[in-house]
């Protein structure tokens, strides 16, 4: 049976973006974040160890897994077994969606970002995601993922956030089964107003 990306990557360090986040992050208001598409858990890992309580989510069995595994026992850390679009988003300071937000239908995104603003505090964070529109999954699956550029996600966010960073990547990098992708998305770090 072929491996999946949680058990791919479950031996991965979190991704530095994540640390560069942070940073802007209101040290007065509660140390509570959502992973979202929580994967193996790397990003979780990472702030479990900075003393977060973690909520984190993915639809994938092997992620449940390879979670409950790793953080067994942990006081701090809670999983579920949800889709972006039935997730209960509980009250976070920090919201992370990095490499998943890709994979909620389009048709939904504009309710699940409705979702995390109403979870996020005044001075929240959403570190999240968002494809390019030039990367090869829309023309493989242009039912089920969105691309957008970047006049598209200011409009998106311009009314609730300070655009903190809106970072486009287009580049060749290997995916989780080590074969060469290009890549085109979008990396915010935004702060609610």
């Amino acid at each position: 049976m072929p491996q999946i990306f949680a058990e791919l990557t479950q031996d991965q360090p979190h991704r530095p973006i994540l640390e560069y986040a942070l940073q802007y992050v209101d040290e007065t208001l509660p140390r509570v974040v959502i992973d979202c598409g929580c994967g193996a858990g790397n990003e979780a890992a990472f702030l479990l160890k900075h003393d977060y309580q973690v909520h984190a989510f993915d639809p994938s069995e092997a992620s449940q897994q390879v979670c409950q595994h790793r953080f067994k026992n942990h006081p701090k850390f809670f999983f579920s077994n949800h889709i972006f679009e039935d997730y209960p988003f509980p009250s976070a300071s920090i919201i992370v969606a990095l490499f998943s937000l890709f994979f909620c239908a389009p048709s939904q995104i504009d309710h699940v970002l409705a979702k995390m603003k109403h979870a996020l505090p005044q001075g929240g964070i959403l570190l999240i995601q968002l494809l390019g529109q030039d990367d090869p999954w829309l023309l493989q699956q242009p039912q089920t993922m969105q691309g957008f550029d970047r006049k598209q996600i200011e409009q998106l966010f311009i009314d609730d956030y300070e655009i903190l960073m809106n970072e486009e990547t287009g580049t060749e990098h290997p995916n989780a089964h080590g074969k060469m992708k290009f890549w085109n998305f979008h990396t915010l770090i935004l702060k609610k107003i």
